[in-house]
């Protein structure tokens, strides 16, 4: 069976966050298990559409604590972002809000792993903790990696020398290493199920901060599936119409789907089924 994209189509001004939300929460209740990670995009000081929209966040934190579940909630700032950015922030006040810790992925114990493939990285031990991971990225354009959407929020849970070497091209496979995190994510034994909710209502073009270049445009949709691949694949598609580099380029510009189809991460076939709201 294809993997499932579930969408909204919004309207501009009352686009429906909190309902689209805890609809697909709902779908995805029964895959969804004891402690939950929630990983937002809080990549700098900036605010929505740079890092997760906040009514997304305080949502799903709210819909896991009344249904009785553990919560974690974290990520790790771009390299080019000083600590001292990003202490109060609205994705931290959320957190605070909720009662729940906010944990900065870099202080926080890290582990080294080997994929079946040799490819090593050492990233965040803090996910693997969990029974599920909730994702919630921004679909954006990213100046070193062409888009940043699903299977790119790994990313955050690299140390700052692993994101280095990534951005300066140090790593042999820059590509592989963000598919080969996925993997270890996704595919051994006892791994966490996974849930993305991806906010493509103001996604980011030419860049993903406005820090760096990045503009806002409104598209207006809101996305989610337990399949990250199928989410970028699809959300290439979508930027396409909207990001004036995209012209001409096939969704092969984005190294790390590929891997990320023949690691069986999902895709290359998808459905999409749009979700009604009254």
């Amino acid at each position: 069976m294809p993997d499932i994209i579930y969408f909204l189509k919004c309207k501009e001004g009352n686009e429906k966050r909190k309902e689209f939300t805890q609809k697909i929460l709902d779908i995805f209740k029964d895959q969804i298990k004891g402690k939950v990670f929630i990983k937002p995009n809080m990549v700098s000081h900036e605010e929505y559409p740079n890092t997760t929209n906040p009514e997304i966040l305080e949502t799903v934190i709210m819909y896991l604590q009344d249904h009785g579940y553990e919560i974690m909630c974290g990520d790790g700032h771009a390299v080019d972002e000083r600590s001292k950015n990003v202490v109060d922030t609205t994705i931290k006040r959320i957190c605070k809000k909720c009662g729940i810790e906010y944990m900065n992925l870099y202080e926080k114990p890290m582990k080294k792993l080997k994929s079946p493939r040799g490819f090593r990285i050492k990233m965040s031990a803090i996910p693997f903790q969990a029974d599920s991971i909730i994702s919630l990225p921004n679909l954006k354009s990213h100046p070193h990696f062409h888009m940043t959407g699903a299977l790119k929020m790994v990313v955050g849970y690299f140390t700052k020398w692993e994101r280095i070497k990534m951005h300066m091209k140090i790593i042999k496979n820059r590509w592989q290493m963000i598919a080969e995190a996925n993997w270890l994510l996704m595919k051994q034994e006892d791994s966490p199920t996974h849930l993305t909710i991806m906010d493509a209502v103001q996604p980011m073009i030419h860049a993903n901060e406005f820090r760096h270049g990045g503009e806002p445009v409104y598209a207006g949709h809101l996305f989610a599936s337990n399949s990250p691949t199928v989410l970028d694949i699809h959300g290439f598609a979508f930027l396409k119409e909207y990001e004036p580099k995209y012209a001409g380029k096939t969704v092969d510009y984005i190294p790390y789907i590929q891997y990320a189809v023949d690691y069986s991460l999902g895709g290359p076939a998808y459905d999409l089924k749009e979700i009604k709201l009254d």
